[in-house]
């Protein structure tokens, strides 16, 4: 099991090979455990990512489950959801005060969510 992840890499947590965590049940379980009442979860077709975790148009996790011949990677990052905000926060100021008042929180929360949920963990 390895998260680790920073500014400008996602996180990654390898699991043992589990075919059954596929995408939508990943999506699933973070609905029910994560974002109950929080955050709003949904598919999304960005490249690199299976769905979203949404706090707000400039907070989010994207979410993407790989699966390879002996592993299992739930890969995520923070980003901001709204392809607006992307366009005017993606310069090195926004993203610095973004990742330190709003994304490594919220990627903190999440990895203990990982942590915590048997579906996730190694």
């Amino acid at each position: 099991m390895s998260d680790g992840g920073g500014l400008f890499t996602r996180s990654k947590r390898v699991l043992p090979k589990r075919p059954e965590l596929t995408a939508e049940k990943a999506m699933k379980a973070v609905e029910e455990g994560f974002a109950v009442g929080k955050y709003k979860v949904y598919p999304t077709k960005l490249v690199g990512a299976d769905f979203v975790v949404r706090k707000s148009a400039w907070t989010g996790i994207a979410v993407k489950i790989k699966q390879s011949h002996d592993k299992t990677t739930v890969i995520y990052n923070p980003f901001s959801p709204s392809a607006g905000a992307r366009l005017v926060a993606y310069s090195l100021l926004p993203i610095l005060i973004l990742n330190s008042k709003s994304w490594k929180p919220m990627r903190a929360e999440f990895r203990e969510f990982l942590d915590r949920t048997p579906i996730f963990r190694p």
